[in-house]
């Protein structure tokens, strides 16, 4: 079963694997598994470019943002997607990549390389990570459908896109990353944001750490 923690739920570490290995055989799944690897949220994932990455570095320029609005002044419009600043300082960050993050990017390359050639003139350049096989952005309310499709397929149910998010801040306090440094990785405007979701986490830890002193003392 799934961990809640406060408002929020995560995947166990069983269930984070089984979510990777569904997501493997789903268009655009290399970008959930990026989030695992990143903490970002669905907008900012996104809104990644490739002039984001820093391959030298192993590194990820947090910039932009891509949202669903809708113009006030248009009523025969329904939604568009745009492309924005995020909204507080401590969201423009650097982030570092994993071994894991940096071979994913290189395989969507690869991928993104063949849908190119595919499309011809048809391909649209936006310099997009994560685009559509025509190189358009994707839809944040698609790739939410995916996710519960996929979700739906290893027997979990009423999750939220943004529980990978908190899926990696909570493998970040079982793994001791410093709640200062996880603060930076996520770009929360306080730390106490950060320090809620790991003192339920730590709780959780200590209490089954506890189970294995069961047998120290006799009575």
């Amino acid at each position: 079963m799934e961990r809640t923690y406060g408002a929020f739920t995560v995947l166990t570490q069983e269930q984070q694997d089984a979510f990777v290995e569904q997501a493997k055989n789903t268009y655009m799944g290399c970008s959930y598994i990026f989030d695992l690897c990143t903490g970002l949220r669905l907008g900012e994932l996104l809104a990644v470019k490739w002039e984001d990455i820093d391959f030298k570095e192993n590194q990820l320029h947090v910039v932009r943002t891509l949202r669903k609005v809708k113009d006030p002044d248009n009523a025969e419009e329904r939604w568009h997607l745009e492309f924005g600043t995020p909204k507080t300082e401590a969201s423009r960050r650097t982030v570092p990549l994993n071994q894991t993050a940096i071979k994913l990017l290189h395989d969507v390359r690869k991928d993104q390389l063949r849908n190119k050639l595919k499309a011809g003139s048809a391909y649209e350049d936006n310099g997009l990570v994560f685009a559509t096989q025509l190189g358009r952005p994707l839809d944040p309310t698609n790739m939410r459908r995916t996710f519960y499709n996929i979700c739906e397929k290893i027997g979990l149910s009423g999750l939220h896109p943004h529980c990978l998010r908190h899926t990696f801040a909570t493998r970040g306090a079982e793994n001791d990353i410093d709640v200062r440094v996880m603060q930076r990785f996520l770009g929360h405007a306080t730390i106490q944001e950060t320090a809620d979701t790991y003192t339920h986490v730590l709780t959780d830890l200590k209490r089954n750490e506890i189970l294995k002193l069961d047998k120290a003392v006799s009575y």
